[in-house]
């Protein structure tokens, strides 16, 4: 559906960061296939698959969303509701070099790992400078703006230790402590003490799940070896925030769908695949049948959101309405709960 118009009439379609979560949802189960086909036994060629399908999903979007021209790109930047989410493109590129492609392709998945790291570290401190002037409001103010330094910072410190890049996966660790450490508490203290998120915000509230699993995966292969403290302590976090999200069930099946509802496949991803990472290293007795547990649930609920947002797609319920149009209605007037804002 056409947002604008360019040079000569041609139409622009209009791909609001929202989408990214697409192909990082993809990736993450990608990645957790490939894993699960290495240590268990899983079909490798269904987790090789599904990265190729989220790297088609990946180009296609990154090059329809640099279509719509620095001035766009620097609008959702300004823009507190989606601006966290340019950081889904850096995490999804980090994801399918280091997990897909560097077991066929070494030399070429550093390359990318390495120019990636750098756009990170950019996208990251450009985001938080511009966080920094200030005029933030708390009724957008949620877990999704841990994607520019927790989502950067740990992913991309798994991807660089994956390529043999200690140290770079060390300084990107670091990065992913101290967005957690800062703003973990404001998120939460928003998340208890104001008003509820808008409906269209509330499935970012699973990307609670994400902090102490990709940091987990991270410290994994950073440093290999028998537990430790930051480990068990990690792992502890990750239980707690399993059980947060249960609670949340409920609030989660009042919604109507929206292209965030991808906000449910890469934390849970995430957090399968750090489960697996303990079930390798202990493997207690039935480990092969919760490992396939995991990675078949993981793959209904990725599948389910792909289904209905193919679904959504066909109907023209996916794409932002043109501008001056009436908005297509993707949230029922009955979950509202405040103020509502567009995640598109």
């Amino acid at each position: 559906m056409a947002t604008k118009s360019g040079r000569g009439g041609r139409a622009v379609v209009r791909i609001p960061p929202t989408f990214f979560g697409i192909a990082l949802g993809l990736s993450g189960l990608s990645a957790l296939w490939v894993f699960a086909g290495t240590s268990f036994g899983a079909p490798a060629a269904f987790g090789d698959a599904l990265g190729v399908l989220a790297a088609v999903v990946w180009i296609g979007l990154t090059l329809a969303y640099l279509r719509q021209g620095p001035r766009r790109i620097l609008a959702d930047a300004r823009d507190a509701t989606v601006g966290p989410l340019l950081a889904a493109p850096v995490m999804t590129a980090y994801v399918l070099a280091a997990d897909v492609l560097e077991p066929h392709a070494p030399g070429a998945a550093r390359t990318i790992v390495i120019a990636f790291l750098a756009i990170g570290l950019l996208v990251s401190g450009l985001l938080t400078g511009q966080w920094m002037t200030g005029g933030l409001e708390e009724e957008t103010f949620g877990p999704a703006f841990f994607l520019p330094t927790v989502g950067i910072g740990f992913v991309g410190a798994d991807a660089a230790a994956v390529v043999g890049l200690h140290s770079i996966a060390e300084l990107f660790f670091g990065i992913g402590i101290a967005g957690w450490v800062l703003i973990s508490s404001v998120a939460l203290n928003r998340l208890f003490f104001r008003p509820r998120l808008a409906p269209s915000l509330i499935p970012t509230m699973a990307i609670e799940l994400a902090p102490a699993a990709v940091a987990g995966n991270a410290y994994f292969l950073i440093h290999p070896g028998s537990p430790d403290l930051l480990l068990l302590g990690l792992s502890g976090y990750a239980a707690l925030m399993v059980i947060a999200q249960i609670r949340l069930l409920p609030l989660y099946r009042t919604l109507s769908f929206t292209p965030s509802f991808w906000s449910f496949t890469f934390p849970p991803a995430n957090m399968a695949l750090f489960a697996l990472r303990w079930l390798e290293l202990e493997r207690p007795a039935g480990s092969s049948a919760y490992a396939w547990t995991l990675f078949a649930a993981i793959t209904v609920l990725v599948g389910a959101i792909a289904a209905r947002t193919i679904v959504a797609a066909a109907h023209g319920q996916l794409l932002p309405s043109p501008e001056g149009a009436p908005a297509v209605a993707l949230i029922r007037p009955s979950d509202a709960s405040g103020p509502v804002r567009s995640a598109a």
